[in-house]
């Protein structure tokens, strides 16, 4: 009985071993299965990573031209701000030459109306001098031909005196 027990027990034992090692059979299959799965994933992965290598590699290709364009970019920034600076300066040149040359319009304009008040003036002058001349001319005229009256009227006196001294003359 013993000996049954223990055939009993060995066979227990041997089954035992035997589910254990279809267990460990059915985990290997599934360990084989999943490693082959990691490395068909590591594969893909091995691949992304060269791709996103080549990207990366590319984008930093990419940013150094992009980096050196950004560079001329801001020279040429600099340039123009310069430029935009002298532009300004030049602009408030202009602005002070610009006040400048009102004021001295303005001052012109100022000495242009006096002038033209004192033109109409002289104008006024000049026409009332005209009219004085006018009748001083007239004026003269008359005292011309009164002189010439009182002259023919000195030489007619003149010729009688004449006449009465030689009448006198000859009466004495």
């Amino acid at each position: 009985a013993h000996m049954s027990k223990d055939a009993d027990n060995i066979v227990k034992g041997c089954r035992h071993w035997e589910s254990k090692t279809m267990n460990n059979e059915v985990e290997i299959e599934e360990l084989d299965k999943n490693t082959r799965e990691a490395k068909r994933i590591g594969a893909d992965n091995e691949m992304k990573y060269d791709n996103l290598a080549r990207s990366l590699a590319m984008m930093e290709d990419e940013l150094k031209r992009a980096e050196e364009r950004v560079k001329n970019a801001e020279g040429r920034v600099s340039v123009i701000e310069d430029e935009l600076h002298a532009i300004g300066e030049n602009q408030k040149q202009l602005e002070i030459s610009e006040e400048k040359a009102r004021r001295r319009e303005e001052k012109y304009q100022d000495q242009i109306k006096q002038i033209n008040i004192r033109l109409k003036q002289a104008e006024a002058r000049s026409e009332y001098a005209e009219m004085n001349i006018s009748k001083l001319h007239l004026r003269i005229d008359e005292l011309e031909d009164e002189i010439i009256r009182e002259k023919l009227k000195i030489n007619a006196v003149s010729g009688q005196l004449d006449d009465t001294f030689n009448e006198m003359l000859n009466k004495y």
